[in-house]
């Protein structure tokens, strides 16, 4: 690649060879949103950007250059280190920081020098969001969709990824997002995303699609954890076939217990029951977290499942193309893309 690429021109040239990105932002603006499946080898760590801003800030110009040098110089081994190890697994690597300026064209310089195959991002990150603000919409617009649509527990996601497995396209919102959609959606998983890494896995995750392709998606209110899902993705999802999922409770439970209960401690689970205050009785919730630490599980998902998330997610009100009754994911996953090739053509 060029010594200063777009990135667009990086995706281009990813067609034929093996790119790895590297934000050198500090962790704290790595850990908010990059470019998917970016590493973080930051030229200044989040106490080290801090004082250099304060610096800048105090019109103490010399002195912040002064102490990033200062700063980077120390540190610079285990950098040169980090960069030699991520290319052995890619051919050239494109760095960037928030804006193109001082911190990528610093240690790109000093690798350049040092002869490594590297190119940094014009613009940086800010032309990166740029380009997908600009980019999002034309992207998912290549789908045609078919949703699935089921009450909590009944598989909807475990299909999906079986789905995926005999070789549709999905699109994994839930996963994008981080977060399953409702009020316990956390439980288990780590921080969810922001908003604009969200829109960052959602354009990644169409970049293969090709026009008119058909694409499984799960169906999902518009608000998802802490993002919110473009009106061009919500619409195009509702223009698209749906099915309905069913799944006896007993099934919907054993499933609930797989997806939250294992997944996470059970001190996290009892804690995030403190959400359905605001929609639950607040003595009925204690009750609740009773009999979780009693070890009435199974017991406590049931009463959530009948009295709080099948009334509040009456998905029966929709028309739906088809319906499949859910006993073993892979082979409803079969059976969908087996109607889905029948109807084809209508």
């Amino acid at each position: 690649m060029k010594p200063t690429v777009t990135y667009e021109e990086v995706i281009k040239t990813s067609e034929n060879k093996r790119i790895g990105f590297v934000d050198v932002r500090s962790p704290s603006e790595f850990q908010k949103s990059t470019i998917p499946g970016a590493v973080n080898i930051p030229v200044l760590d989040d106490d080290a950007r801090k004082k250099v801003g304060e610096l800048y800030t105090n019109g103490q110009i010399d002195e912040a250059k002064q102490f990033g040098v200062s700063y980077t110089s120390q540190h610079l081994p285990e950098m040169f280190a980090s960069y030699q190890k991520l290319l052995t697994n890619y051919d050239e690597l494109a760095i960037f920081c928030s804006r193109g300026g001082m911190r990528s064209g610093t240690i790109f310089s000093l690798l350049k020098a040092l002869g490594l195959p590297v190119s940094r991002i014009r613009g940086g990150y800010k032309a990166y969001r740029q380009y997908i603000v600009h980019h999002l919409d034309e992207q998912l617009a290549k789908a045609k969709f078919i949703t699935l649509y089921g009450f909590s527990g009944s598989g909807k996601t475990e299909i999906l990824q079986d789905l995926s497995a005999q070789g549709a396209k999905i699109l994994d919102i839930e996963g994008c997002a981080n977060h399953r959609g409702s009020l316990l959606g956390s439980v288990g998983l780590s921080e969810p995303h922001s908003q604009k890494m969200f829109e960052s896995l959602l354009f990644e995750a169409g970049r293969s699609w090709q026009n008119g392709e058909v694409v499984f998606v799960e169906g999902e209110s518009r608000r998802i954890g802490k993002v919110v899902m473009p009106s061009s993705l919500a619409d195009a999802i509702q223009q698209g076939k749906k099915i309905f999922i069913n799944a006896s409770l007993d099934y919907r439970v054993a499933q609930i217990c797989r997806e939250y209960v294992d997944k996470a401690e059970l001190a996290e689970l009892i804690d995030a029951l403190d959400n359905l205050k605001k929609v639950i009785n607040e003595s009925r919730v204690s009750q609740l977290q009773a009999q979780l630490r009693a070890g009435e599980t199974e017991a406590v998902i049931e009463t959530l499942l009948t009295a709080y998330y099948d009334p509040r997610y009456s998905y029966r009100k929709k028309n739906y193309d088809y319906s499949f009754t859910n006993l073993n994911a892979p082979d409803t996953a079969k059976a969908i893309l087996k109607w889905q090739m029948e109807t084809s053509g209508e």
